[in-house]
């Protein structure tokens, strides 16, 4: 018999620790306007880092290339910054994701690095590597609670999860502690996340005036105040760097 082990823990003091927000309000006859835009990287890039591995070497190498930044050098657009609106409480209707969100176990690291979802959205698990893989997932932190980690040996199943509460989630292998990820899960729907040259584009936004918020896993959290106007669109072209 296929050794499948399966460990989901839900921790319900997690919801209780959460700060209440109130309940987004989704209006299905609600229009807005699109605001799009890009994110350049202003700073010198950084060379990609070389970490040991002291387990699964044969298979991973005796060192993995970790690069947390990803910019296109024609634009300097930087990919993989999540964008989103601070403090919206009505807008287009809030819907999951109908497309499965996934999170590959691949040639010992994570793939994506940097996901987002709508709470309600399906979590795909799944490990192609030939060796044992785990996805911890905590929130807020790699200290913080423990939301979902299921253990993967080479060859099972994937483990599909429903994604129920909103916030950051760091993602571990607690078995190969140089694979990480991150995944942000909304209770709106007013996010994105920029492409390969930057680019980012939210659609229906309520005209008012707000905190958009940058992360980027290796450049940090900025906030910058936009003001949406009632009609036509709004461009916002922002600038990231390490000196900052």
């Amino acid at each position: 018999m296929r050794e499948e082990i399966i460990v989901t823990v839900l921790v319900l003091t997690v919801l209780a620790a959460i700060e209440p927000v109130c309940a987004y309000e989704g209006d299905p006859a609600f229009a807005g306007v699109t605001v799009s835009g890009r994110v350049l990287y202003t700073g010198s890039l950084p060379k990609p880092e070389r970490v040991p591995v002291h387990r699964d070497s044969r298979f991973c190498g005796e060192t993995v290339s970790i690069d947390k930044i990803h910019v296109e050098r024609a634009s300097s657009g930087i990919e993989d910054v999540v964008i989103s609106l601070e403090g919206i409480g009505r807008g287009k209707p809030l819907v999951p994701d109908k497309t499965v969100i996934t999170f590959e176990n691949r040639t010992c690291r994570f793939l994506p690095r940097t996901n987002v979802a709508v709470v309600g959205s399906v979590l795909e698990i799944l490990n192609s590597d030939p060796i044992l893989h785990n996805t911890h997932m905590r929130i807020d932190s790699r200290s913080g609670p423990t939301i979902i980690n299921v253990v993967q040996p080479a060859g099972v199943d994937v483990i599909i999860k429903t994604l129920q509460i909103a916030g950051f989630f760091d993602i571990r292998c607690d078995a190969h502690t140089f694979m990480q990820a991150s995944m942000h899960v909304f209770e709106h729907p007013y996010f994105a996340m920029t492409d390969g040259t930057g680019r980012f584009e939210m659609a229906q936004v309520p005209p008012g005036t707000y905190r958009l918020r940058l992360w980027h896993e290796a450049l940090g959290t900025r906030t910058k105040t936009i003001t949406v106007p009632s009609t036509g669109s709004l461009t916002v072209d922002l600038g990231l760097s390490p000196e900052e």
